[in-house]
């Protein structure tokens, strides 16, 4: 190992270049993959923001994304004398297209219980929530993509209203949210009498799948998800839409990694051929030489991995809230399958000078 730092250290610049370039191949796919985890959780940040309710849906709905619910609004009535339910909550969203002064952005308009506030806005950036009809909360970045400030007025599907909130924590994947009335909801989508959702809350000593079972055994045409399963079930369709590319981009910044750490090792170790002929000559063993070359991979590899790992990680955090709704995300479990990505790297990386330092001619230490 020692001789491994030394004869990297002799060449300083080379050795600071191919720390680097490890680095820039570690962020590259820290960075995808982050995007990936990121982006796929924060697209159900309206479902894990309900606080554990079960949501009551329309029979073969198990998603939000790709289906649409319609229950009777006064299923309320029925659900709250369910065993096990507190209270009912309803909901009416559907995805539409926000259109303003041209620019036209896929949302996803929700009607909510002013009153309570069961369905609404969790974290304003500005502004506050809607108290009447006529009043929408906008997701900050959907206003920010439109310039639109608060107290300007919004046309949503065919009706006017004033921009009195602007939400946070709102944005995924393309996906933005507008929080309206109940009412107004209702009117906008020609709903009637009719909700999309009820959020119900488990009452004290009940959990989230006991209810599940109340509902479905007590509420005739109606069903029941924890909030937990109808976020993964929706997770899962946004992956099956967004995921292969992004795990494509994942495997060829990986691909990429392999090659920038062969090549850097394979460099370095062209450079010192005359030098590991010379140790040859001197009786050194190959798999001593073959050690050195798997030492100086290692090396590289590993400082590598601390700069580029450690840059990554710091970057969550300057970008975070400032990419709109795509989100990077860095979890300890991405950082330690990243470090073992790094070492596979390293070794396949060294295969090629390995080879080439076994069958390396003593004579070549005398060659010019």
């Amino acid at each position: 190992m020692i001789v491994a730092v030394k004869n990297l250290v002799a060449e300083r610049a080379r050795f600071v270049l191919s720390v680097i370039g490890v680095a820039v191949a570690v962020i590259l796919v820290l960075v995808m993959s982050g995007i990936f985890v990121g982006t796929t959780n924060q697209v159900t940040t309206y479902i894990d923001h309900s606080k554990g309710a079960v949501w009551v849906v329309q029979p073969g709905v198990s998603q939000m994304f790709r289906a649409v619910s319609w229950l009777p609004g006064d299923g309320k009535d029925r659900l709250l004398k369910v065993p096990g339910v507190q209270s009912a909550e309803p909901i009416l969203g559907l995805p539409s297209d926000f259109v303003h002064k041209g620019s036209h952005t896929a949302y996803f308009v929700v009607g909510y219980d002013t009153a309570t506030g069961i369905g609404g806005p969790w974290s304003l950036a500005e502004g506050r929530n809607v108290a009447g009809s006529g009043e929408v909360v906008l997701d900050r970045v959907l206003a920010k993509k439109n310039k639109i400030h608060l107290g300007d007025t919004v046309r949503l599907v065919d009706g006017d209203f004033m921009v009195v909130g602007l939400s946070k924590q709102t944005a995924a994947v393309g996906n933005f949210y507008a929080f309206i009335s109940l009412p107004d909801a209702a009117h906008l989508l020609r709903a009637g009498n009719r909700v999309s959702y009820f959020l119900v809350q488990p009452a004290a000593g009940f959990t989230g799948d006991q209810v599940v079972d109340s509902v479905r055994e007590s509420v005739p045409g109606m069903d029941a998800l924890t909030s937990e399963t109808f976020a993964e079930n929706s997770r899962a369709i946004v992956i099956s839409m967004i995921g292969r590319p992004l795990k494509t981009m994942i495997g060829i910044a990986a691909l990429v990694g392999v090659a920038l750490v062969g090549l850097t090792v394979l460099a370095v170790t062209t450079e010192q051929m005359s030098d590991f002929g010379v140790l040859r000559a001197l009786g050194v063993r190959p798999a001593q030489l073959c050690r050195n070359v798997i030492a100086q991979a290692a090396l590289i590899a590993g400082l590598g991995y601390v700069l580029g790992a450690g840059i990554t990680y710091g970057l969550q955090f300057l970008v975070k809230d400032r990419l709109g709704d795509v989100t990077v995300e860095v979890t300890p479990a991405m950082l330690a399958a990243m470090a073992a990505a790094t070492g596979v790297m390293a070794v396949i990386g060294s295969l090629i000078p390995v080879r080439r330092v076994t069958r390396i001619d003593p004579a070549q230490a005398f060659r010019r």
